[in-house]
């Protein structure tokens, strides 16, 4: 009897502790799915491009750059085609080279219709990529795209334009100085150079195309 009552008393404080246990559990757990649901959720799709309510948006605008060989381009140079452009610059790690594939992709599928629209990468870091270099950078993933640069005002005002989202940031531990944060949109622009839609720099090369039959 005093071994049973002996038990009971140390197990009461036990089991309380496990009930509170419990429910400080469930708490935490339904709090990190509010937080998933609310905040990691869109975190995570930050880049995800919906083509939905595309009108009106003021996104484009003339420029002055210069390509290969010193080649002056503005907004004028590729109207009557459609204008694929993407904006990254030639020491990026990851993004930039994975967009630039997509884009590459694409003309590759379109083959011989690829010359039915212009590409276009613009580099987003002038102090280190000068014309020649970025030409010759977006030229490794595919002859067609066409690689610009210009000033720092210049590659300024046309990332304004665009909306780019581009911010130096310094690496003082790596040989590289500092390196570019950026937003990794493909713009697509129509004949006559105005916005018609976007996407994130990992759309299946197929997706592009079906939006990019709508305005050849």
């Amino acid at each position: 009897m005093h071994t049973k009552g002996f038990y009971s008393k140390m197990s009461s404080p036990f089991v309380i502790g496990l009930k509170r246990g419990l429910k400080i559990s469930v708490v935490l757990v339904i709090f990190y799915l509010l937080l998933d649901y609310f905040y990691f959720s869109k975190l995570a799709n930050k880049n995800i491009v919906t083509l939905e309510n595309k009108e009106s948006v003021s996104i484009g605008g003339d420029f002055d750059l210069l390509g290969k060989d010193g080649k002056e381009y503005n907004l004028a140079s590729f109207k009557g085609k459609p204008l694929i452009i993407f904006f990254g610059f030639a020491s990026c790690p990851d993004i930039c080279p994975y967009g630039l594939t997509m884009i590459s992709s694409v003309l590759d599928t379109l083959g011989d219709d690829s010359n039915m629209i212009n590409a276009v990468f613009v580099t987003l870091d002038p102090e280190r990529d000068d014309y020649t270099s970025t030409a010759q950078f977006a030229s490794m993933f595919h002859e067609k795209i066409i690689g610009l640069s210009g000033s720092i005002s210049q590659i300024d005002r046309i990332a304004n334009a665009w909306r780019v989202y581009k911010k130096k940031v310094e690496l003082p531990d790596s040989a590289l100085v500092y390196t570019i944060d950026h937003s990794a949109f493909i713009y697509l622009m129509d004949k006559n150079g105005k916005y018609y839609t976007h996407f994130s720099h990992n759309t299946e090369p197929e997706e592009i195309i079906k939006e990019l039959d709508k305005v050849l």
